[in-house]
This record gives structure tokens, C-alpha cells and sequence, in this order.
């Protein structure tokens, strides 16, 4: 019962739009144009008429207009049109649709306006016929032909009448709230354009929270190895537990700029911007892993500068990732990196000898459902630069490898 009061609102609404048209035309026009009042009334009824739809038509291309009425519609018309997403018309098929629903608000509107004050009128008129007998015309209320009313006709009427313009509210309702998304939603060619849109948001946001994983866990395993070589030593070698704090400090300070950089892009703060480690920085970043006492040897083959962008980000982070599964799975052990780039190829690969069991470095264990992504995160990242990825025991020990395309130059 509140949808059909809403509704009936929102047609009102309507006939409340139409109103100042129709003053505008039937008042202004005889006030600017006085030879007017002597032409025949048909003629200026057209006239009128004429003026109010030229009218409308000028005012619906106003732009909050569409982002007023999308915003009624949405609150008072319900299901269809309840979640409505509209705004200023993009395109000139956005803005002719809706145009037409402002006509047809505006129109249909006024009709049922003008019956919602009418018909109540002249039932309640035909309701004191049928209880005093006293003789009634509709001319006397509805100001039309004059149409007399026995007594016996007069309450089945009324409750017609009255009945009639429930059915009209209720058919109008229906009817503007299946037409609304189609006259004042987006077009195909918008919908598409904000899918699009949405998906580079998701595919940035997964991109995030891959970079976010890598970056902090990476941080974490040489910050634990590091204060646990740390707690060994530190009566018998404090230069050792002096440099493995230092290297626990920078890392945690690194970790600390990528986290708040990560954090201000998701809060779309346009001064943070994402972390750029590249091909560049590789040498850094084997510098803080032999800091914390992985012998590890960096060999680079070729231009860095001729990567891609993306591509020489993301290998950074494959390198980063098999450094630190090094560290955490195979302990303190000889490890190469090796990185090729020949015409449009990149070939990268990290090795590391597989200790003995007796050897294996003791680590707190994993609580269930954390940890897990990293070489599966790579394996996407290779996918998507269309490349090949490979992790696992080789002949001498465990390789990480991963070619792809270079992409050319940026």
C-alpha cells in the first residue's frame, strides 16, 4: 500500500512540474501577443500546447534534470527503478531518452493530477445525490457538458469513478517504474564503458594486494631471520647481532613506505603513489639479503632499460619472492640470480643446493589458512605478462625461473 502512495506521489510530482508550462503558455503568451485573444480557440489551444512541449523539451536538456528526476524515480517509483544509477546524460542517446521521460513524467503527470482532483469531486457530489436526492450535474463540478444523474446511478458511479483512478495510479506506477531504467539508465555503450572501468579497478586492486603481500612478506621473513640469528649470537658476536638489527631496521622502514603507499591508493589519495621497484633495484635488494647473511650472487645480462615498465616491475618482484622463499625454506645458503635479456626475451632465474634434512633451518610453524600465495601469485604474474614459469628441484639444488617478453621499451 506505501509503494501505490509513493507512486501516486511521484505522479503528482508530475502535474506539479507541468504547472508553471502551462501558466507560462496560457498566461504569457496573450500578455505578449494581445492580437491573440481575437484568434479562434482552437488555434490557440494548439498555440499553447505547442509552447509548453517546446518548453519542456528545452528544460530537459538541462543537466541536473536528469540526475533530479533519476534520483525521484529511484526513491518514490521502487523495484525496477530503485537502484537506479543516473546523472548528467553522457552521451546524446542518454540525453534524447531522457527527454522523452521527462515528457511523459511531465504529461502523464498533469493527467493524473488533474483526474486525482476531478474525480474526487464529483463523486463526493454524486455520493450527496444518492443519500439527499437532491438533483447534481457533472457540469457543476467537472465544468463540462452538462450530464444529468438519476439518484439510483449516482454512488455506483462514484465508486467507479473512484475505483478508475486507483486502477490509473496503479497502471501509471507499473509502468514508470518498468520504463525508468530504460529511459533513464545508461546507455549499452555506457554500461559498457563503466564495466570497463570497474574491471581496471579490480584488476588494480589485485594487483595491490599482490604487490602488498610480496612487500610485506618479504619484509617479515628477513626481519624473523634476522632477529633470530640475532638472539643466537648476541653474546658471542655482537657485530653480527649490530649489523642483523640494522638490516631488521631498514627493512621495516621499507616496509613501512610500501604499506602506506599501498594504503593511500586504496584510499585513492592522489599525492601516494605506488611503489616502482624495477630491474634497477635489484642490486639493492641483494645487497640487504647478503646484509643479513645470504651469500647470494647477482648476475645481469644485457639492458635493463629496455623493458617494459610492467615487465621489469615484476620481475623484481619474482626475484624478491625467490629470495626470500631461499631464506625461509633452504636457510643461509650459496644462491645465484641470474637475469638475461636478449632481443624481446627476459629469462630470470633464482638457484639455491637443497640442504639436508638435519640442516633444514627450524621456523615457527605456519597457522593454518596464512602463507601460500607467493609462488602461486608469481605464477599469475608470469600468465598475464604471457610468459612461462617453472619452481621446483633441478639437478643441483632448486631453481625458481620464469621468461617472458620484454615488452619493449617505456
Amino acid at each position: 500500500m506505501t509503494l501505490f502512495w509513493r507512486r501516486w506521489v511521484f505522479m503528482v510530482l508530475g502535474g506539479a512540474l507541468f504547472t508553471p508550462y502551462a501558466l507560462l503558455a496560457m498566461i504569457g503568451i496573450p500578455l505578449v501577443i494581445p492580437e491573440l485573444a481575437q484568434v479562434d480557440d482552437v488555434v490557440l489551444a494548439l498555440l499553447v500546447a505547442a509552447v509548453i512541449v517546446t518548453v519542456i523539451g528545452l528544460t530537459s536538456l538541462l543537466p541536473p534534470v536528469r540526475t533530479l528526476e533519476g534520483a525521484v524515480a529511484s526513491g518514490l517509483l521502487d523495484d525496477a527503478a530503485a537502484d537506479l544509477p543516473v546523472g548528467p546524460a553522457r552521451t546524446w542517446s542518454e540525453q534524447f531518452r531522457a527527454t522523452c521521460w521527462f515528457y511523459l513524467h511531465t504529461i502523464v503527470g498533469a493527467i493524473v493530477s488533474v483526474l486525482s482532483l476531478l474525480i474526487p469531486a464529483v463523486a463526493i457530489s454524486l455520493i450527496v445525490t444518492a443519500l439527499t436526492g437532491r438533483s447534481s450535474t457533472i457540469q457543476e463540478i467537472a465544468m463540462i457538458q452538462e450530464i444529468a444523474i438519476d439518484r439510483v446511478w449516482a454512488a455506483p458511479l462514484a465508486v467507479g469513478l473512484l475505483i478508475g483512478l486507483v486502477l490509473l495510479v496503479l497502471a501509471t506506477g507499473v509502468a514508470a517504474a518498468r520504463t525508468a531504467p530504460h529511459l533513464l539508465g545508461p546507455d549499452p555503450a555506457s554500461r559498457l564503458a563503466e564495466l570497463e572501468k570497474r574491471t581496471r579497478e579490480l584488476t588494480e586492486r589485485n594487483r595491490l594486494a599482490r604487490e602488498l603481500h610480496d612487500s610485506i612478506g618479504h619484509a617479515l621473513t628477513v626481519t624473523t631471520l634476522q632477529a633470530s640469528a640475532a638472539r643466537t649470537v648476541l653474546r658471542t658476536d655482537p657485530d653480527f647481532a649490530e649489523r642483523a638489527l640494522l638490516a631488521i631496521e631498514q627493512t621495516g622502514r621499507v616496509a613501512g613506505a610500501d604499506l602506506d603507499d599501498f594504503l593511500g591508493l586504496l584510499r585513492e589519495d592522489a599525492t601516494s603513489r605506488s611503489p616502482q621497484h624495477t630491474l634497477q633495484d635489484l642490486t639493492a635488494l641483494v645487497a640487504a639479503h647478503r646484509e643479513s647473511g645470504l651469500p647470494v650472487r647477482l648476475e645481469v645480462n644485457g639492458e635493463p632499460g629496455q623493458v617494459a615498465s610492467v615487465v621489469s616491475r615484476e620481475v623484481y618482484r619474482i626475484v624478491q619472492e625467490g629470495l626470500t622463499n631461499v631464506q625461509r625454506h633452504a636457510g643461509l645458503v650459496n644462491t645465484c640470480v641470474r637475469v638475461e635479456i636478449r632481443d624481446e626475451q627476459l629469462t630470470v632465474s633464482v638457484r639455491n643446493p637443497m640442504p639436508e634434512p638435519a640442516e633444514q633451518p627450524s621456523r615457527p610453524a605456519r597457522r593454518n589458512g596464512s602463507g601460500g600465495r607467493g609462488l602461486s601469485g608469481l605464477a599469475e604474474r608470469v600468465q598475464l605478462l604471457g610468459g612461462t614459469y617453472r619452481a621446483g628441484p633441478e639437478e643441483h639444488g632448486w631453481e625458481l625461473s620464469a621468461e617472458v617478453p620484454t615488452g619493449g621499451r617505456r
